[in-house]
């Protein structure tokens, strides 16, 4: 009787562990992470196979996806948005080029703008560095400061923060405290995905609190984003569908998307086919 109770108990703390375990393999998947069984294995002091196993279990509960040798989202999450910025330049950089051009109706002399930091703002700060325009420009992104400081139309700010090497971008409380003392007329932003229902999302907590800072201090805010990243998921909603008033790509998104934005009064800027012929031919080599 004694050892039926002690399996009985054995039985069930070790359901716990494995329910506390496949919720945390839930937790680094919800960040768009391919994970690796031997790492996984490693991380909670269990075999692989025991990892196989729970990954098995949620993949027939149709939460992640299994690949070899681990395990990825189920959703179709941009897992380029985590590579190093420089690596992301040479990614669909016709596309990226073409909605940069989609995206310079936006702006007008005297305007103060902020502009984001990713591998298509970098596009775009390259284009708007070839143009006249008299633009006060706040940027956390160290290349776009130094893009536009050669344009001497243009005043350039860079925000203080913390320096991440991976997207040379300054991040941290010290960023958000100083774009709280400012004000734009408009804000624009590259991003991972497009969601119908969500709005736009991102990879980290991070995406989603510089969006909700924005989206107090920016009059207007727009997102420049190729068509790849329509219906696309990730894990943070960085901004609401309803707090979008632009977004710039170099392609008609499907049915689905564009309906979506028409009902929430996004408005869709969108290449000209002869704009994206000549980005894909200007294009420089990555």
């Amino acid at each position: 009787m004694r050892d039926s109770e002690d399996r009985a108990l054995r039985n069930r703390a070790g359901g716990a562990l494995g329910a506390a375990r496949q919720q945390e393999i839930l937790s680094l998947i919800a960040r768009g992470e391919i994970i690796a069984v031997n790492a996984l294995s490693e991380r909670f002091g269990v075999s692989q196979e025991t990892v196989r196993r729970d990954i098995r279990a949620l993949e027939e509960a149709g939460l992640l996806q299994r690949v070899h040798g681990g395990a990825m989202p189920t959703g179709t999450v941009d897992l380029a948005a985590r590579r190093p910025v420089m690596e992301r330049l040479g990614l669909g950089r016709e596309a990226k080029q073409a909605a940069a051009q989609a995206a310079l109706p936006l702006f007008r002399d005297g305007m103060h703008v902020f502009l984001g930091g990713s591998s298509t703002m970098l596009l775009l700060a390259e284009l708007l560095a070839k143009r006249n325009h008299a633009l006060t420009v706040t940027t956390n992104m160290v290349d776009i400061a130094t893009v536009l400081a050669g344009n001497s139309a243009c005043e350039v700010s860079l925000l203080g923060g913390i320096l991440k090497p991976a997207t040379h971008t300054l991040t941290g409380v010290e960023t958000i405290r100083a774009l709280e003392r400012r004000v734009f007329d408009l804000a624009v932003c590259g991003a991972s995905a497009f969601d119908p229902v969500h709005g736009i999302l991102g990879p980290s907590a991070w995406h989603a609190e510089i969006g909700d800072t924005l989206g107090r201090q920016a009059r207007r805010l727009a997102y420049v984003i190729d068509a790849s990243k329509f219906g696309r998921s990730d894990a943070h909603v960085v901004r609401p569908v309803t707090e979008i008033h632009a977004i710039a790509t170099n392609k008609e998104p499907d049915a689905t998307c564009r309906s979506g934005c028409e009902a929430a009064g996004i408005m869709l800027l969108v290449a000209a086919a002869e704009a994206a012929e000549q980005a894909v031919e200007g294009a420089s080599p990555a």
